[in-house]
């Protein structure tokens, strides 16, 4: 008894000595400042998506990172998060972002501003990310009863304008938000 309690003292010291000669983790980003989309609304639980107007089922409307299908008639304002990766900056940054005209889908057609959808301020084509932030947020207000029978898609899709202050993320530089009655 004596003996095993010897090697297991002995054990946790060694493996003690060998752990604390890992490398230490680096818990802070040192690239490029980016900009890029996050869907903050991604691994919610489900049930509080439904109740905001948020669809989560079936599979094919599932969420992504950079996609969210919404239901017209219940969401009155849906937030789509445009965030900063690198240091924060003292003074309040504009990131200029872009509605495309078409959609890059045969079975779902574009969403018209003003007819579908709002953005506040209407018409704005830029996030302002405040001092000391790292959150800018483009405010989308679905117009109710605007597409005319149930199961009906429209899409918008959103980029990151590259001609901004710093470079977009390859991955999360288009966010496609779909409205769903």
């Amino acid at each position: 008894m004596k003996k095993t309690f010897t090697y297991f003292i002995l054990g946790t010291i060694f493996l003690s000595g060998l752990i604390g000669c890992l490398p230490k983790d680096k818990n802070t980003y040192d690239g490029p400042s980016l900009v890029e989309f996050k869907n903050h609304t991604l691994a919610v639980n489900p049930t509080s998506l439904a109740a905001g107007g948020i669809v989560t089922s079936p599979a094919s409307q599932a969420q992504t990172d950079s996609s969210r299908y919404i239901l017209i008639n219940t969401r009155v304002t849906d937030t789509i998060y445009v965030q900063l990766v690198g240091p924060q900056q003292a003074t309040p940054v504009e990131i200029p972002f872009i509605v495309r005209p078409t959609s890059n889908s045969t079975t779902v057609t574009v969403a018209t501003e003003g007819t579908h959808y709002n953005l506040v301020p209407a018409g704005t084509r830029k996030v302002t990310i405040p001092a000391n932030s790292s959150v800018g947020y483009i405010l989308v207000r679905p117009v109710a009863n605007s597409l005319p029978t149930a199961g009906d898609l429209r899409r918008v899709i959103f980029d990151l304008d590259p001609a901004g202050p710093f470079k977009t993320s390859v991955n999360y530089d288009s966010f496609y938000l779909t409205l769903k009655r």
